[in-house]
């Protein structure tokens, strides 16, 4: 019974992150493109969704806090390290971020990220870009979900997945807090 309910938990979060990648595709607006997406309200957001929609964590501090982070992250960030492989890159370590960046990913990565429209993802502490050279915004977008899954761990995928088919991508809590992460580390006197 438990394994009957597990598989069908899976399947769903599955279908969920299809609506997700179906509801991105179509927002989002395609450099040269003559259609916009359309505008829709807003869909309400519970607690939950307006607390994630602001929660931008800071880096760990202390040297614990880094490791039990990053522990707690791997099982992400082996995915993420094996799909930067295959996709041809090559993860650098970028301390300013706190995590791999592999850019100019092709293959499968790269087909999967024009597909919903994006230039890059986090997975774990591994950041995928197409781009040859990552602009500074992109990556401190990406830096703001590296923390998320320093925080969250595995549970970051099925809740993204579960998030992405309810937000859509613009409406997305945790889209919307990378964003204003990356607003915060490269606005007017960030320095950066």
């Amino acid at each position: 019974m438990i394994r009957r309910l597990l598989w069908i938990g899976l399947l769903a979060t599955l279908a969920a992150g299809l609506v997700g990648a179906a509801r991105q595709r179509r927002e989002v607006v395609h450099p040269g493109s003559a259609t916009r997406p359309p505008t829709s309200p807003p869909p309400r957001q519970g607690p939950l969704g307006r607390r994630l929609s602001a929660w931008v964590p800071a880096p760990p501090r202390t040297r614990l806090g880094r490791v039990a982070a990053f522990v707690w992250a791997s099982p992400l960030t082996a995915v993420g390290l094996l799909v930067a492989l295959v996709s041809g890159g090559r993860p650098r370590w970028q301390p300013q971020y706190g995590c791999f960046v592999t850019e100019g990913v092709r293959g499968p990565s790269a087909a999967a990220l024009r597909i919903v429209g994006a230039q890059a993802n986090a997975i774990g502490h591994v950041v995928l870009s197409r781009e040859g050279t990552s602009a500074p915004a992109l990556l401190a977008h990406e830096a703001v979900h590296v923390r998320q899954a320093e925080r969250l761990g595995p549970l970051l995928f099925p809740l993204y997945l579960w998030l992405s088919a309810r937000y859509g991508y613009r409406h997305h809590p945790i889209e919307q807090a990378a964003r204003l992460g990356a607003r915060r580390a490269t606005g007017p006197g960030s320095g950066g």
